[in-house]
């Protein structure tokens, strides 16, 4: 099969117009923190190439001639550079919804609320759709302070003692736990399988630093200058999170996040797939089969990368708890 691409720049099909000039395109989707990214290599031999306009609209199909291409989604140009004397054309680009109010800074106090009513809230903001986790929403907190603080950051901040991410997927804000794999629309993803004859090639680490079956978290009693002790899990090695919550309540949230963390998170794999994936998507999971038995199974996938030139193939990383 022969890989095929479509580029619409500001609406505009421009396929046909860099057809015999795109030397590589990158698509890297993160989960967690890191913005997902686009990343276009382009032959400016003449120097020819127009400078695309910074904030520029840029829509990506990939897939194979003769088939129906796979949608990869809209990003921003916010950044080009160039290289020589081959005179290379680079364009980078972060997805088009992390332009929106979510990343203005804010300084308010939230009272009394839920994850979902904070979510909520800041989605009608930025005009996207809230989509969170059914198994953290009710989380809550009596009082907390937002100050000069980017939306997108204060909710980043609130889901990592969840062990959640946050961010806007197309036109929904999600926050969702880690290892869930939903949709943006709050489906359950069924998660596709690989076997071993599907895969160029792999590489795996056990890491011993992250394994924990139990985890400690203090809390101070507000005006008594004491502080308290909540477990999570059972025997050892056990691990006591270094900082002090202004609650039970926020120590018992941070000490399930980080057992869930390190339940899911001590055996990582790199995978080069053999063939293009567009059902693997970063935050999903992915099913393994034909490796070694402790490889075998179901994956959190971290980081998947999508990439064209010459050919089309698709690349991720991925987490699982071991099982010692």
């Amino acid at each position: 099969m022969t890989p095929d691409f479509k580029i619409v720049a500001d609406g505009e099909d421009v396929t046909a117009t860099i057809a015999d000039r795109l030397l590589s395109l990158s698509i890297v989707d993160e989960d967690g923190t890191k913005s997902d990214r686009l990343e276009l290599q382009i032959d400016d031999r003449d120097g020819r190439v127009a400078f695309p306009d910074m904030n520029a609209s840029i829509e990506v199909w990939l897939g194979f001639k003769s088939q129906q291409l796979s949608y990869m989604g809209r990003y921003a140009v916010d950044q080009v550079k160039g290289a020589g004397p081959t005179q290379v054309l680079e364009v980078g680009c972060k997805p088009a919804d992390m332009k929106s109010e979510v990343r203005a800074p804010q300084t308010r106090a939230w009272e009394d609320v839920t994850l979902q009513s904070i979510v909520a809230k800041i989605a009608a903001e930025a005009k996207l759709r809230p989509v969170v986790s059914a198994s953290i929403a009710s989380a809550h907190w009596g009082y907390i302070a937002q100050t000069a603080e980017s939306n997108l950051h204060f909710l980043t901040r609130l889901a990592a003692p969840l062990d959640a991410t946050a961010k806007p997927v197309g036109d929904a804000l999600v926050v969702q736990k880690r290892g869930e794999g939903k949709s943006a629309a709050g489906d359950k993803l069924e998660p596709p399988s690989l076997t071993r004859s599907q895969l160029t090639s792999w590489r795996w680490d056990l890491d011993g630093r992250k394994i924990y079956r139990k985890i400690e978290a203090e809390w101070s009693e507000p005006g008594a200058g004491k502080r308290h002790l909540v477990t999570r899990g059972k025997d050892k090695p056990s691990k006591r999170l270094r900082h002090c919550y202004a609650s039970k309540e926020e120590a018992e949230r941070a000490a399930d996040g980080a057992l869930s963390a390190a339940a899911r998170g001590a055996l990582k794999i790199s995978i080069e797939v053999a063939g293009f994936r567009p059902s693997l998507l970063a935050g999903a999971s992915v099913k393994l089969d034909g490796l070694r038995p402790e490889l075998n199974g179901e994956w959190h996938l971290t980081r998947v990368q999508h990439r064209f030139g010459g050919a089309l193939f698709t690349s991720f990383e991925a987490t699982k708890g071991a099982a010692l």
